[in-house]
């Protein structure tokens, strides 16, 4: 049955306008003190997406920051502050509201605000719409969403109840409230968030949970706000670092699964690389510095896109064979591919993205121009997922990968310079100790 799948992705093209052709660590272990939701969906036609923020401490009180930015251009929608309690639970909907045209966040719960001084309950729930975008074609119906760890505090409470106002008055009086101030290492943010998000649609009364990229120590350091924008690591505000974010992220090759037939329905890959708006803010990172890094307007454009082949695979060894091979070119935050038998030639099998590396990186805000490259992956910072849509309704397929060169390593051990044996820049290569090269080796001293 297609028309599942169509239906899906119609309402893809008619809201977004849009089809696009075809130290810190990331813990298995899915806690951590960064959560990186890769998508939601707030479609009409009664698709939405149940966000779900969890305190895994049953000791510590936290206070989190919420980030929801729009599938093509990452512009942020909206944002606001999670005040957790021990061992409490944050939920929340975004989901499309006919009578405004428009996508809103609702929630009935506690930790988060209505107004200052006012929690959201059943009576009075928080219901915000996004705000609307630059680009009309870069809407909220459909994007992608990321929690920071902003402050733990380190009186243990146990799993009694700890009040809300009481929290609020902790935090908000670090610092003084000055928005980028420095926090005391004290209240460094603990890893201690999980969560997921639960995607709906009432086309087939189905839903999926997608697991959030948990990362460790990302170790935010200075204190943020609701209302001004936070982008993921930022210069500044965390210890780790946009680069080491990256590597972390980075992706040589990248191998999902799909269905296509009436039967099972069809699959939808996606990816989603969350941080170009960082390195486009700061001037810096994977998608700044890559390239000639010529101050042109069309080696700007160059940076911001990624591009992989495609090898497809049935599920008896066979592939297809085209030529030239099939090239994806995602110049998107979020960007997805359907299987389709215009594109898929097989009912079952899976697909082989390989990316093509960059050749080097400079950094030309900091004056690091050829000949001086900066070693690091040269492979795109992406998170690979699969939605498949068919008869049975929506449900997720498994996704493997294989990383870049500097993936794995401990969050305590950061880069020599970045760029050993070149030389070490200051407020561009983090300060480092200990870390050992060899790639794929990884240190858990945790």
């Amino acid at each position: 049955m297609q028309g599942l799948a169509k239906g899906f992705m119609v309402l893809l093209a008619a809201f977004i306008f849009a089809t696009p052709a075809v130290a810190m660590n990331i813990n298995v272990n899915n806690t951590g003190d960064a959560l990186i939701y890769p998508l939601y969906v707030a479609l009409d036609g009664g698709w939405s997406t149940k966000l779900t923020v969890i305190n895994t401490s049953q000791q510590h009180s936290t206070v989190a920051k919420l980030v929801v930015r729009s599938w093509k251009n990452s512009q942020e929608l909206l944002d606001f502050l999670l005040y957790l309690s021990p061992a409490d639970v944050w939920t929340g909907t975004l989901k499309y509201d006919p009578a405004l045209g428009k996508v809103v966040m609702e929630s009935t719960d506690d930790s988060c605000l209505v107004e200052i001084g006012v929690f959201a309950s059943p009576t009075k729930p928080l219901y915000k719409d996004l705000a609307p975008t630059s680009d009309t074609s870069d809407n909220g119906f459909l994007g992608y969403v990321y929690i920071i760890n902003a402050a733990t505090n380190p009186a243990v409470t146990g799993p009694s109840l700890v009040a809300k106002p009481d929290i609020f008055k902790w935090y908000h009086g670090l610092t003084g409230g000055v928005s980028g101030a420095a926090l005391p290492a004290t209240v460094y943010p603990r890893n201690i968030l999980t969560g997921y998000a639960d995607i709906a649609w009432m086309g087939t009364a189905s839903s999926f949970a997608l697991k959030p990229v948990a990362v460790m120590n990302y170790n935010n350091q200075v204190w943020i706000d609701a209302g001004i924008e936070t982008a993921l690591a930022k210069l500044g505000q965390s210890s780790m670092g946009l680069v080491r974010l990256e590597d972390l992220l980075a992706k040589k090759t990248v191998s999902l699964p799909y269905y296509n037939s009436d039967a099972k329905g069809h699959s939808f890959h996606f990816f989603t690389f969350p941080t170009k708006i960082a390195g486009t803010t700061d001037k810096h990172g994977f998608w700044w510095d890559i390239g000639t890094d010529q101050p042109n307007s069309a080696d700007d454009k160059a940076r911001t896109c990624a591009t992989a082949s495609a090898k497809i695979f049935d599920t008896t060894e066979k592939f297809s064979v085209f030529s030239p091979s099939p090239v994806a070119n995602m110049c998107s935050e979020i960007f997805w591919i359907e299987a389709l038998p215009s594109i898929v030639p097989f009912p079952e099998g899976w697909i082989n993205y390989t990316f093509t590396p960059v050749t080097a990186f400079y950094d030309r805000e900091a004056g690091r121009v050829a000949p001086n490259p900066i070693v690091r992956n040269l492979h795109p910072p992406v998170i690979p997922f699969v939605v498949n849509v068919g008869p049975q309704g929506i449900f997720s397929l498994q996704t493997a990968w294989e990383g870049g060169d500097f993936n794995r390593y401990s969050a305590y051990d950061f880069k020599p310079g970045i760029d050993v044996p070149n030389v070490f820049v200051p407020g561009v290569d983090p300060v480092w100790s200990g870390w050992y090269t060899e790639p794929g080796l990884e240190l858990t001293p945790y």
